[in-house]
């Protein structure tokens, strides 16, 4: 499940002491509708932020696109994931930004394929291809950020989350105060950081 957390952790220095967090969120289901993943790492002054969700909660459908209108309007969804807004007080500049594209899940010319065939044959035809993942797509997405006063950090607006109202995220903290996890309600957006 959280592999994308270790790949970001690691990206950001964060050490061992994080390993046994990581072990117990791995041991959780890895594709959930209805439920998205998102980590808070804080080192030195740089805050990471990462975001992952069943790309069926983001756009609506895990297939490929099946023309360009789909395509676009798989685009136009995945797009509004953007940057969270960490509290002004920290002083935070983006950095880094990642987002999954349309493009990188589906390559051009990867389309729904028709399985259903209007004509015999006196042959079979092996109609077992490979779409990826067992079907399941996720949308993932990072934010590296430098902070002038990291210690200043209260709080992280995920303004994206008021697009998937039905969306529930569960954030993991990994800061200099200790580890956490939070929840963001269906519909939330604001993440506090009071005393984690």
């Amino acid at each position: 499940m959280f592999r994308w957390i270790t790949r970001t952790t690691l990206a950001a220095g964060t050490t061992l002491p994080l390993l046994g967090l990581l072990t117990a969120a791995q041991a959780a289901p890895v594709h959930q509708h209805g439920r998205a993943e998102a980590a808070l790492v804080v080192e030195g002054d740089t805050l990471t932020l990462s975001f992952r969700a069943p790309l069926m909660d983001i756009v609506g459908a895990e297939r490929p696109p099946a023309d360009a209108d789909e395509r676009a309007r798989y685009q136009e969804q995945m797009d509004k994931v953007t940057a969270p807004r960490p509290s002004p007080a920290a002083g935070c500049e983006l950095r880094e930004e990642a987002v999954t594209t349309v493009a990188e899940l589906f390559p051009e010319g990867q389309a729904d394929h028709d399985h259903d065939h209007d004509h015999d044959h006196d042959h079979d035809h092996d109609h077992d291809h490979d779409h990826g993942g067992g079907g399941h797509q996720d949308l993932e997405a990072s934010w590296t950020y430098q902070c002038a006063h990291v210690d200043r950090l209260d709080a992280v607006t995920w303004s994206f989350l008021a697009d998937f109202p039905a969306l529930t995220t569960e954030v993991i903290l990994l800061r200099p105060q200790g580890q956490g996890a939070r929840r963001l309600a269906p519909g939330q957006t604001r993440l506090t950081l009071d005393d984690a």
